[in-house]
């Protein structure tokens, strides 16, 4: 389209943004008016006494013909001209800046060359015409970039690639580099990928504000033929011993639609999980969650990866390291039942057997008569189930059985809410006679946090507890859940679940709650209708909570064989879903869980009191622990961003895991104290969403009065760099008074003209 628009108008389109248009005729201005007044009145004239040869439009239309055919005339004696600023040769300077981050590896080039490759092709003075034409015209300053820019003599080879792009700072750094010299724009070489920046539009306008405009050359291809890429990992960051970790993979690809793939889990060498994946469309991004043991305790490296499949452009994109810490802590979880029965029993076995968590029940025998037991003191809930947050944020999951809600008061059950929403806390509430809708919940602080409505409408009460028989199936959420994953295959996971004894007993319950999941149902093939829930989660502020609707799951450890350990696996489940990734008074943690080398790792603390109110006046101390054993102190400072933040900053300067721990102190007393890990790595954050992001480089040169090219167009940069005024340019006259366009008209007006008279008899 430039190319037809130069054809017509002599000049290519730039030349008229940055021109300004102006006439030179041989005459006054005034004699202009007239003879354009007189052209109009010729056309006229000529065709005024032709009523009986032509209607009226026709007429018209003859009229104009030969009024446009005067008028391209008088255009073209009035000379018209174009006025451009051009820079002077050698008195001005180019910044050519070129990527030199990782992502210039990738070998999408034309001829399967790198983008590396082609910024070579077009920055060697003997390969191209590019950099001899800009010297001819300008003073060149080199800079290579990836997080930030560094000034060079020329373009040199590939050296020590990035493992990130920074553009605004590469760019910042440019600016200041090149200080007051005039400064005719900035030749950037990039395939756009920015990981990086944070507020690019404020770069722009200070380029625009110094007159500096980007001429942007897209490096890469905008769309990879073939590509699989795993976008994110998310999965708890810290979990107890033996447990089952759920991890939601979120997956890309390109040109592999409909295609399968093998999802691999790995700890260091050790495969931890396979399982086959099914690609989604162009674009298209799927979420495939998998579910693996995390094994004893330790910080380990979990690597997801897809295997590469045959033409892929960029293998390194299929690959994903997180890093997860298992911690052996046994945290507290408070049981509260309101009458002796089997699933008390069975349940407090199965903890027990769990050396990783510990339960503290408070059993009711009779008004105002406790038995406790997992308790540490005889102090402990020697008053029943706590009034105070202090007492009960002590624990980090909370389960409620078969106890009324007119047992607990008011602030209690606030507090409960309180417990889950403001302390980040588990709750469980079991099923019973005395539970849900049934036990007087509604209306409740409590109701709002449970993942199921248990109210039926204004005027109805809830249905009794129901003596029905039913079997647990598994939704297709259920199947993934590590709640519900008693066995690591899928097919085998569902077949024990099949397998498993029919229970007794049930709360009915209006349905699961909007944004609730449901993991089980309770089928009963001669109920008609919706399979009632059995169970499900809901996330409530910044906790978790989950509903069990029936009592009866000690039937899986009595009626099945004494070997089957499948109700142990469900309860172990259960108990450590509720206490993971449960924050402490205080918690450290890094901002990411990987960086590289060449980066700053953010580290960050939340302090809270014992009832978990933020605390801004605290003292925090934090230590780190290299990979070669060197301790680092650290000193975090309040962040007045958010309430009970504290932050600190880490230049790595070895590859490997640091341990972090930090304590926080009120006065002289200590609020507690927190650990965590971060690794540094070579990153491959390079590698994804690494197709041109051409819209960026446009919005980058546009913002900036420059231009965009793709590697084919760049023979008219050095011409369109020229065109600015920059303070030590000269104007330059451009005539226009022979372009094609106007001879074409003239040609075309009396053309037409003759047409309309020869058709009409006039001729």
């Amino acid at each position: 389209m430039e190319s037809v628009f130069e054809f017509l108008f002599k000049y290519r389109p730039l030349v008229y943004e940055r021109g300004s248009f102006t006439l030179s005729p041989p005459w006054p201005g005034a004699v202009t008016w007239v003879l354009v007044a007189a052209a109009m009145f010729l056309a006229w004239f000529l065709y005024r006494g032709m009523r009986h040869l032509a209607i009226f439009p026709w007429r018209i239309l003859l009229m104009a013909l030969r009024c446009l055919a005067l008028l391209t005339v008088l255009v073209i004696l009035l000379q018209p001209a174009l006025t451009v600023p051009v820079a002077a040769p050698q008195r001005s300077f180019v910044a050519v800046a070129y990527d030199a981050s990782r992502s210039m590896e990738i070998r999408d080039a034309a001829g399967r060359r790198s983008r590396f490759d082609a910024e070579e092709d077009l920055l060697r003075s003997s390969t191209g015409s590019l950099v001899p034409e800009l010297a001819a015209r300008f003073k060149l300053r080199y800079f290579r970039f990836s997080s930030e820019a560094e000034r060079t003599s020329a373009f040199e080879g590939r050296g020590k690639l990035g493992s990130h792009t920074n553009l605004e700072r590469s760019i910042d750094q440019v600016l200041s580099e090149l200080g007051s010299v005039p400064v005719a724009g900035i030749v950037l070489l990039s395939d756009g990928a920015d990981n990086r920046s944070l507020n690019l539009s404020a770069l722009t306008a200070r380029l625009k504000a110094r007159r500096m405009p980007v001429y942007a050359i897209g490096i890469g291809s905008p769309r990879f033929t073939t590509d699989a890429e795993i976008v994110q990992v998310a999965m708890p960051g810290r979990v107890l011993p033996e447990s089952m970790v759920e991890a939601s993979v979120a997956v890309k690809a390109s040109g592999l639609a409909g295609r399968d793939a093998q999802l691999v889990v790995a700890e260091r060498e050790k495969e931890l999980k396979r399982t086959r994946i099914t690609l989604g469309g162009d674009g298209e991004v799927k979420i495939c969650r998998v579910a693996f043991s995390c094994g004893p305790a330790g910080v380990k490296v979990v690597t997801f990866r897809i295997e590469p499949l045959p033409g892929e452009i960029v293998p390194e994109n299929n690959e994903m390291a997180e890093l997860l810490r298992v911690e052996d802590e046994q945290p507290q979880i408070l049981y509260v039942e309101g009458e002796p029965r089997w699933i008390y029993g069975f349940l407090r076995r199965a903890a027990l057997e769990d050396k990783s968590v510990r339960l503290v029940t408070l059993l009711r025998q009779a008004d105002g008569k406790f038995l406790r037991q997992g308790i540490e003191s005889s102090s402990t809930l020697e008053k029943g189930f706590p009034a105070q947050p202090s007492e009960l944020f002590r624990y980090k999951a909370l389960i409620f059985g078969s106890v009324e809600a007119s047992f607990f008061t008011f602030d209690q059950l606030r507090l409960v809410s309180e417990f889950v929403s403001r302390r980040g806390g588990g709750f469980l509430m079991l099923g019973g006679r005395s539970s849900f809708g049934q036990g007087g919940y509604g209306n409740t602080p409590v109701e709002e946090l449970l993942p199921l409505n248990i109210r039926f409408g204004a005027r109805s009460a809830a249905p009794q507890y129901d003596d029905l028989e039913f079997r647990a199936r598994l939704t297709g959420y259920g199947a993934e859940n590590p709640v519900t994953r008693v066995a690591p295959e899928e097919t085998l996971n569902r077949k024990q679940w099949d397998a498993a004894p029919a229970l007794v007993g049930i709360n009915p319950t209006a349905g699961p709650r909007l944004g609730a999941t449901v993991l089980v149902t309770a089928q009963n093939g001669q109920r008609r209708g919706p399979a009632p829930v059995l169970l499900a989660f809901q996330r409530f502020g910044r906790g978790k909570s989950m509903a069990l609707t029936t009592a009866s799951t000690w039937r899986w450890r009595m009626e099945m064989d004494h070997r089957d350990d499948f109700h142990d696996v469900f309860w172990k489940h259960m108990l450590r879903w509720l206490v993971n990734d449960v924050p402490d008074p205080v918690t450290v943690a890094a901002a990411r869980s990987s960086c590289s080398m060449d980066e700053t790792m953010t580290l960050t603390a939340e302090v809270n009191d014992p009832e978990f109110l933020a605390v801004n006046n605290a003292r925090v101390t934090a230590t780190v622990k290299t990979p070669s054993g060197r301790i680092v102190t650290l000193p975090f400072t309040w962040d007045a961003r958010g309430e009970g933040k504290y932050s600190a900053a880490l230049k790595p300067a070895e590859e490997g895991i640091y341990e972090l721990s930090a304590e926080a102190f009120a006065g002289e007393r200590s609020l507690g104290r927190s650990v965590a890990s971060f690794r540094v790595a070579e990153s491959t954050e390079e590698f994804r969403n690494a197709s041109l992001n051409s819209d960026l480089l446009k919005l980058l040169a546009r913002d900036t009065g420059g231009q965009y090219y793709s590697p084919a167009e760049v023979r008219t940069l050095p011409e369109d760099v020229s065109y600015i005024d920059n303070g030590v340019s000269r104007v330059e006259v451009k005539p226009i008074w022979d372009m094609p366009f106007l001879f074409l008209l003239l040609a075309g007006a009396i053309s037409a003209e003759w047409v309309v008279r020869k058709k009409k008899g006039l001729a």
